[in-house]
């Protein structure tokens, strides 16, 4: 009886082990590749451990490109977006659907008020601008309701990176182009072209957001007790602050700096100063929320607008020190560099309380310089007047409003910060394009989300809010 109960026993361990290795095939792959890779792979998990992935590197990987499985996907995904535009009931977010649309439709309106003379007098088409506006329009939407039905989870990890390395490459290719005016901006297709600093804030966001949530933890480990040291510099209580400190730089400050940096000297290298303090200003937001130390945070603000100054001043930007100096005093040089500035406060000043009318503005016959563009809120100003401009202004605070409630009502933190990181951008680049027209910053070249005439801009903006929507489809926590 012993030995018949023993060989039971052995033959159900048996059994269990191989039931066991049978079902575990992945890992029974690792553990033959591990071995395989021996000490060269242990070597390039030290590398990527020392570089802030020892979470999420071993989500990159290569995909399957097989015809099949590639076929199955697009079936897939074509299924997932018919039904999505087939039900009635749509599990996003509305208010913020309606609130974008309304934000496109009213952009498109008064860009095209604003862009038939400009484009008459250039090339002689009054309907250049508007029609390379409207494709992409409608192209954006299709996008934005596409890319709602996409697990926001899907863009963690490898995908942020992937988008993060391709905006690096094209920004490159920008500086190798042959340029215009001056600056390298764009890459010409024949039939549109790409800007690449708009796929630029995108990737700031994504790479920054996945960082945050994969160390959350240690971002916020401030205290020494906290940070459970046991290097033997830090054994002495007078070292102790010290270290703790550069460790908590070393996991809270380091790894944005090094995300976020290669993009940043690209940019200024164009020169586009203005996508540069939108990415400064986007990832500083994501770093507050995210649980910087407020000294680290105080002394990148200082240090960031020193950078700025310095790259102002010493000529590092050709326009920088002209532009300050005519905000400062605009009519000082009324028909040269101070034109654009005057021209558009002329404009806001002729609007009153309710414009001149639709359609009726004066200013936008070659007055302003491209009045399509980044002064288009001038021209809003002088035909809708100060009542239509504080109603489209507070049209923009109900995006903001209702972004940042999506966002922090959603339980996962990749995609709580990404969706913080879309609305602050799209907030900022309002705030400064308001302050920029009516001077009451510097002129820095940036374009009013959904009115400026730009196909890249309109369109990645809208892919954003996709995501958005996404965000707020995934979350279980319904905002009424």
């Amino acid at each position: 009886m012993d030995k018949i109960s023993t060989d039971r026993s052995t033959n159900r361990l048996t059994g269990r082990k191989d039931e066991k290795a049978k079902n575990s095939p992945i890992r029974a792959a690792r553990e033959d590749q591990r071995a395989d890779s021996g000490s060269e792979g242990e070597f390039f998990t030290q590398i990527l451990a020392k570089m802030g992935f020892e979470a999420h590197f071993d989500e990159i990987k290569a995909p399957d490109l097989s015809p099949g499985r590639m076929w199955g996907g697009m079936k897939n995904a074509a299924a997932n977006t018919r039904s999505v535009i087939l039900n009635k009931h749509m599990s996003f977010d509305k208010p913020l659907f309606i609130i974008v649309l309304v934000l496109v439709v009213v952009g498109f309106t008064m860009m095209a008020s604003a862009s038939y003379a400009y484009a008459f007098a250039q090339y002689g088409d009054s309907m250049r601008y508007i029609r390379k506006q409207i494709v992409f329009a409608v192209l954006g939407v299709l996008a934005m309701i596409v890319i709602s039905t996409v697990p926001p989870e899907k863009f963690k990890g490898f995908i942020s990176y992937f988008i993060w390395g391709m905006s690096i490459v094209l920004l490159g290719i920008v500086l190798v182009l042959p340029g215009n005016k001056g600056v390298h901006r764009w890459i010409n297709l024949g039939f549109t072209t790409v800007q690449p600093s708009e796929i630029a804030k995108f990737a700031a966001i994504l790479v920054c957001s996945t960082y945050i949530a994969y160390h959350y933890r240690e971002i916020n480990m401030t205290t020494y007790s906290s940070l459970e040291l046991k290097h033997r510099a830090a054994r002495s209580k007078k070292f102790k602050w010290i270290y703790g400190l550069y460790r908590n730089f070393q996991t809270a400050v380091w790894p944005f700096i090094w995300r976020i940096l290669p993009i940043l000297v690209l940019l200024v290298l164009e020169p586009h100063l203005s996508c540069t303090i939108i990415i400064l200003l986007i990832v500083g937001t994501l770093m507050f929320l995210g649980g910087t130390r407020s000294e680290y945070f105080v002394t990148l603000l200082v240090l960031a607008a020193i950078a700025i100054i310095l790259i102002v001043f010493l000529g590092v930007v050709p326009y920088g020190r002209t532009r300050v100096e005519m905000w400062l005093d605009p009519f000082a040089d009324a028909k040269g560099d101070g034109w654009q500035t005057v021209q558009s406060l002329y404009a806001i000043s002729s609007g009153g309380l309710f414009g001149a009318g639709f359609g009726n503005s004066r200013q936008k016959y070659m007055y302003i310089a491209e009045p399509q563009n980044d002064f288009i809120f001038a021209v809003v100003c002088e035909e809708l007047g100060l009542v239509g401009a504080v109603v489209i202004i507070l049209i923009f605070v109900a995006f903001i409003w209702r972004g940042f409630v999506l966002s922090v009502a959603n339980p996962d933190r990749f995609q709580r910060f990404v969706g913080i990181g879309i609305t602050a951008q799209i907030g900022y680049q309002m705030i400064l394009n308001v302050a920029v027209v009516s001077n009451l910053v510097p002129n820095t070249g940036i374009s009013l989300p959904f009115f400026s005439s730009g196909g890249t801009s309109l369109l990645m903006l809208l892919a954003e809010i996709g995501v958005l929507l996404a965000i707020s489809r995934s979350s279980p926590n319904k905002i009424v």
